[in-house]
């Protein structure tokens, strides 16, 4: 049996845990038709509330939410196993081959190169319009190094597995500047979905935070 908790008017009646994450479901003491479902830490800080009118909804929320946590630790998991470097690629022989992130291989041959991405990790991480930029080779998503290679460098800055230099060429912003100019001239199409992914990732967050 729970132990009885409240918050913000709501009696806590469910809870799930998922690794060091606990999501709850509440009902409100003086409306029973109002449910929210919230993010908890420490059993006292509830984040990210979602509110619903009836228990079914309610419920079906806190189940996606723990599925989405359950999702996020296993491709934490999967991203910690380190895989071994391509010894071919589609360029040639491989002269020099640099590790931008496990499973992410910056390659150069003779007489070309690209960015080699294995086939499982870009279709959790990349958009559908990135990978339309690269061809297949084997197990690997491979980016042209002329005009494709920064579609793969974008993605991966995007979601925070790589972060762009700043040297004695690049100051800040100044790499990130060259990319996007090139992937706009490039390829436009890809430009235009993740604009629309990006402001529509900022509209889910404002909304959000305006819920909790």
């Amino acid at each position: 049996m729970m132990d009885y908790r409240e918050n913000a008017g709501y009696i806590i009646t469910d809870s799930c845990h998922v690794g060091d994450s606990e999501f709850v479901l509440g009902v409100h003491l003086t409306a029973p038709q109002q449910f929210v479902t919230w993010k908890c830490s420490n059993r006292t800080d509830y984040d990210w509330g979602h509110y619903f009118s009836d228990l079914f909804s309610a419920q079906k929320d806190l189940v996606a939410r723990a599925q989405e946590e359950v999702q996020c630790l296993e491709d934490q998991r999967q991203n910690a196993i380190v895989p071994e470097a391509p010894s071919y690629s589609p360029w040639g022989n491989i002269q020099e081959c640099e590790t931008l992130c496990p499973g992410v291989y910056s390659v150069s041959t003779p007489g070309h190169g690209g960015i080699m991405v294995r086939r499982e990790l870009a279709e959790k991480i990349f958009r559908k319009e990135a990978m339309g930029c690269a061809f297949v080779e084997g197990g690997y998503l491979c980016f042209e190094e002329d005009c494709d290679a920064q579609v793969a460098l974008r993605e991966l800055m995007d979601k925070k597995m790589i972060q762009a230099p700043v040297n004695e060429r690049f100051g800040p912003g100044a790499y990130e500047a060259v990319i996007n100019s090139s992937v706009q001239i490039h390829h436009p199409e890809y430009w235009q979905a993740r604009e629309k992914a990006i402001s529509e990732q900022n509209r889910q967050a404002k909304k959000k935070g305006r819920e909790r």
